[in-house]
């Protein structure tokens, strides 16, 4: 997920937090102390760290987000993936299950997030590494007048497929141009110890319009990665390091309160 985990992910718990204030006689009813939502997209291909995870086709997502007092949350993310170039299709699905908290740092918003990639339908042979992994993320938001910043950190003790202790690193910059669409773009870098031909620099730019309760973000996203280091990768179907546009719908709904 992805982010960056996944980055439209990481978007989405920022968005959820919700802080529990006190009611007096005179002032505005207090905020919920609980909140749970959800997003339904489907991405004309699932990138995650600007790799593709679909062998490049349209992938069906859906995640739902608990918002609890004090800024933390917990949650689960679901897609459909395809790591393998032949018509197996394994694995399937992946599975990520998260929580956090959002605390503001001098007017800056720290979100420490826990976060577990899973692929429970991976049919993997024994002996064999699991492609499950789990993350350490940080991030951290500010806004600059229209633009805000985000900067993301993430370290693994053993990334995808236990091919070493990973660190990520990325920036992303949104500005609104008016009500309804706003302009964002990203840069990152993955480092993986044992294995530095997995090393890689990836980004993307593109524009969200939304309205109501939906939103479609249509974006370029590229990696430095040729043909030949990304055949070496775990994700290993055709051109999943290539550069493309991608296009996502979402539909937002609130369950609670």
């Amino acid at each position: 997920m992805t982010i960056l985990k996944k980055l439209l992910l990481g978007a989405a718990s920022a968005a959820a937090v919700m802080t529990a204030v006190p009611a007096f006689a005179d002032d505005a009813p207090a905020a919920p102390a609980w909140g749970l939502s959800g997003t339904i997209d489907v991405q004309s291909d699932y990138k995650f760290r600007g790799i593709s995870q679909n062998d490049r086709s349209p992938s069906p997502q859906g995640t739902l987000n608990l918002t609890g007092p004090a800024g933390f949350y917990a949650g689960t993310w679901l897609s459909t993936i395809d790591f393998d170039p032949t018509p197996s299709g394994n694995p399937y699905l992946e599975m990520d299950i998260y929580g956090g908290k959002h605390t503001d740092l001098w007017g800056v918003d720290w979100n420490l997030e826990a976060y577990y990639y899973g692929y429970p339908a991976a049919n993997i042979p024994p002996g064999t590494s699991r492609p499950d992994y789990f993350e350490m993320i940080n991030q951290f938001t500010k806004a600059f007048g229209p633009v805000t910043a985000q900067v993301t950190w993430a370290w693994s003790p053993s990334f995808a497929f236990r091919t070493g202790p990973s660190h990520y690193l990325a920036g992303n910059l949104s500005y609104p141009i008016n009500d309804w669409l706003s302009i964002s773009g990203n840069v990152g870098h993955q480092f993986i110890s044992r294995t530095p031909v997995y090393d890689y620099t990836y980004g993307d730019i593109g524009l969200t319009a939304t309205w109501k309760m939906f939103s479609l973000d249509v974006r370029y996203s590229g990696t430095d990665l040729n043909n030949t280091n990304c055949s070496a990768f775990y994700m290993s179907t055709n051109h999943a390091c290539a550069g493309d546009f991608i296009a996502t719908l979402n539909y937002n709904f609130t369950l609670l309160p």
